[in-house]
């Protein structure tokens, strides 16, 4: 199993993200990460979050669009090609790299695909594989 990922589709107006974001404040959510793209209509707002059930909950409530998948983080090593290690081993297996984003230092999601094959690729480097308890404790 991997971590938890909440995509909200936004309208692409002013003040949209303040409102997810006070939603989940209000809830007593904490943000750990986030990616957000954009067309000229609407956007997608990518989240890992520490408690993704209450966020889905209160966001439902307030009546946004959320999806959940889980996806991959993992803590890649900090050093030069620490990132293309885990990319490589990645690549060994054919495992298509859908999308990705940091969040924090050395800490990238990983949008893939055959999850399960993804985090069995990264055994072989040092590469860590992160689950939504190691996020609650970010």
């Amino acid at each position: 199993m991997g971590v938890t990922q909440l995509a909200i589709f936004l309208e692409n107006k002013a003040g949209r993200l303040a409102e997810v974001t006070r939603v989940l404040g209000d809830a007593g959510v904490n943000i750990r990460g986030f990616s957000v793209a954009d067309t000229a209509e609407y956007g997608i707002l990518r989240l890992i979050v520490d408690n993704p059930q209450r966020a889905r909950e209160a966001l439902k409530v307030k009546e946004f669009a959320v999806h959940t998948s889980e996806v991959l983080c993992a803590r890649v090593p900090d050093r030069p090609g620490g990132l293309a290690s885990a990319l490589e081993a990645l690549g060994k297996r054919q495992i298509n790299v859908e999308y990705m984003y940091p969040i924090g230092i050395a800490l990238i999601v990983f949008g893939v695909e055959r999850l399960e094959d993804a985090m069995d690729a990264l055994k072989c480097t040092d590469t860590a594989v992160l689950h939504d308890e190691d996020i609650r404790r970010l």
